[in-house]
């Protein structure tokens, strides 16, 4: 399964910025040649700490999955690739962290079996199940350090292997 960034799918992606809880950071995107550009900027004001650019949400029934293949560059705040496994915020989702680039493009493989569950960005010390691959619902990006900065990140696609 794979997310092309310059597919119309992409469409239904959207920012989410701390603002849903008070906070102050701000992200936004823009198409590029090479896909879509998630950038902004991170406060910590009002109990803030993150931007995020999320997926639609739908069934994803990754049972028949290993790997994740990602194809990015970054600068500033690290980022994170999240998936969902339920509409509530609060509800444990599980994520990996990206590695900073300095802008310069990679092409990453994650083993799925080395996402970590996060309740409310706090790791829970579980980790991604067999069983979690039947329940993802949603997938996305998140900003990944409790600091305020700038930051950039480009997405060209993410894959399923």
């Amino acid at each position: 399964m794979k997310v092309d960034y310059n597919a119309s799918e992409i469409q239904e992606w959207k920012v989410i910025n701390d603002g849903v809880m008070g906070g102050l950071s701000r992200g936004s995107t823009v198409s590029t040649e090479e896909g879509v550009l998630f950038s902004g900027n991170v406060s910590l004001a009002n109990n803030g700490g993150f931007t995020s650019y999320r997926g639609p949400y739908r069934n994803y029934d990754l049972s028949a999955f290993n790997k994740l293949v990602i194809r990015y560059k970054s600068e500033g705040i690290a980022v994170a690739f999240q998936m969902s496994v339920d509409t509530r915020f609060y509800i444990p989702n599980y994520k990996i962290g990206l590695s900073n680039t300095t802008n310069e493009w990679v092409t990453t493989t994650y083993d799925l079996i080395d996402f970590k569950q996060y309740q409310l960005g706090n790791f829970t010390g579980k980790s991604f199940s067999q069983q979690n691959k039947k329940e993802i619902i949603r997938f996305g990006f998140i900003t990944n350090e409790k600091k305020e900065g700038d930051f950039k990140f480009e997405i060209d696609f993410i894959e399923f292997k």
